[in-house]
């Protein structure tokens, strides 16, 4: 048995250790051994040109496109990804350390590029919320002592950190999915997963693995939890000279075979291509019902973004909206109630520091979600009338993000002029700006009863 350990050196006989960027090519061998986390350090370094990685012959990786001195980072991954399926459509295995999903926003190529972009998942399935969620714990239990990585649980029990768990509960899990293990409350921390005719498995890593030797235990009970998984009588592969003793029909069906593996490989690619445009366009519905920086945040600056408004890129710095030579201070708020003043004062301190550092005032806009959890069209007003009040009285713009969702909606089905519209009325807007159903609101227009009448600068 040959397994290919990517990012977390198991010292083996059976195992060769490589990363994701060097190893030889996945399909070579019976079974992975995946750290995510590692996965995404070497995509990040890459990214920041923070270290240098080389492919399994020696060409240097780089986050840009491919050329005669260098492989592309895109380009790489995307290899892996149609190794991955190949593998598991000869029927290989993969063990993968479970961790919470997270996107590389900056791989230039390749977007919606995630920690588990390369795996394939059953039907029905995502290696990401509300299917794969995290969660931090050190109580793990065996729940299936006959399952093959039952061992790896009782044998590391006292040493297991799960850092994601699966929602078990999901329709068909049944059907495709198997719980070995779980923690103390209950959740699937351990779980093995069909697809295809290969087996994924994903285990609690162990807190504190060691290094070099301190390895040892480990690496052989994951081999021998591997053997076991793959029914193997024997570690050796078969010699070469089998495979001049055919027999009647085995080379059409290994033709057959590779051309339907060709088939597959080239089916999930579009696949995941699909998914990603799909994702580029559904992730807009979160402005309808998320909070959050991750969430309703990142939501309003991929809308205007889309709109073609300049926003603040990086989500770990304060937003900003720039659009005719105008700097508006963004901040962003979601509640299951009313907004109250809690985006003013944040907004506040940035329009008083902006005064200080230029001498001059600053424009500014709120985009709250009040009420986030009802149907847009059921909700109260979304904001205090305190909050009203303030963005009156302190000159800023004051916008639901479902108004936004619905001025994305009129973008999105070729209304040029729905970014064009927000554009003016935002450069006008002091105090509450209200659309209905995304149509063009003129100054001193409100859709809103409880809302004041818009005041704008002439």
């Amino acid at each position: 048995m040959r397994v290919l350990s990517l990012g977390f050196a198991l010292p083996n006989p059976s195992i060769d250790n490589y990363s994701f960027a060097s190893a030889p090519s996945f399909f070579d061998y019976d079974a992975l051994v995946v750290d995510p986390a590692a996965l995404s350090r070497l995509i990040e370094e890459i990214a920041d040109q923070a270290a240098e990685h080389a492919s399994n012959a020696g060409e240097p990786l780089v986050n840009g496109a491919t050329s005669p001195v260098a492989v592309g980072l895109a380009d790489m991954l995307r290899r892996r990804q149609t190794e991955t399926v190949r593998l598991l459509s000869k029927g290989g295995a993969i063990v993968c350390f479970a961790y919470p999903d997270v996107y590389h926003h900056r791989v230039v190529g390749f977007t919606g590029c995630d920690r588990y972009y390369w795996l394939p998942a059953p039907p029905g399935l995502q290696y990401r919320e509300p299917h794969l969620l995290p969660g931090d714990g050190t109580s793990v239990i065996p729940t299936d002592h006959e399952h093959p990585f039952a061992a790896y649980i009782d044998a590391f029990r006292d040493r297991l950190a799960y850092r994601a768990y699966f929602s078990d509960a999901i329709p068909g899990f049944d059907g495709f999915g198997r719980v070995f293990a779980r923690s103390a409350g209950g959740a699937a921390v351990g779980v093995e997963l069909r697809v295809e005719a290969g087996r994924i498995v994903f285990l609690p890593p162990v807190a504190e693995p060691g290094r070099g030797a301190e390895r040892h235990p480990l690496a052989e009970t994951i081999v021998n939890c591997l053997r076991r998984l793959l029914a193997l009588t024997a570690e050796e592969s078969p010699p070469r000279w089998v495979r001049d003793h055919t027999l009647p029909g085995l080379p059409e069906l290994e033709a057959e075979r590779s051309a339907a593996q060709e088939a597959l490989s080239g089916a999930y690619a579009r696949l995941q291509e699909t998914e990603a445009r799909l994702s580029d366009v559904e992730k807009h519905r979160r402005l309808l019902w998320q909070e959050g920086k991750f969430g309703l945040e990142t939501a309003v600056r991929d809308a205007f973004a889309l709109l073609g408004f300049q926003v603040t890129k990086d989500i770990d710095e304060q937003g900003a909206v720039y659009m005719a030579g105008e700097k508006l201070l963004l901040e962003v708020e979601g509640s299951p109630e009313a907004v109250g003043m809690e985006p003013h004062y944040r907004l506040r301190r940035r329009l008083e520091q902006a005064i200080a550092e230029t001498g001059r005032p600053q424009k500014g806009l709120i985009v709250v979600n009040g009420f986030r959890l009802a149907p847009p069209g059921e909700r109260p007003p979304q904001y205090s009338d305190a909050l009203r009040v303030a963005a009156e009285s302190m000159h800023y713009c004051l916008l639901a993000s479902t108004d936004l969702f619905a001025v994305v909606k009129r973008h999105l089905e070729g209304d040029a002029s729905a970014a064009k519209s927000l554009r003016e009325l935002l450069l006008l807007c002091e105090g509450a700006l209200s659309l209905e159903d995304g149509s063009e609101v003129k100054p001193g227009e409100t859709t809103e009863p409880e809302a004041p009448q818009p005041k704008h600068e002439r």
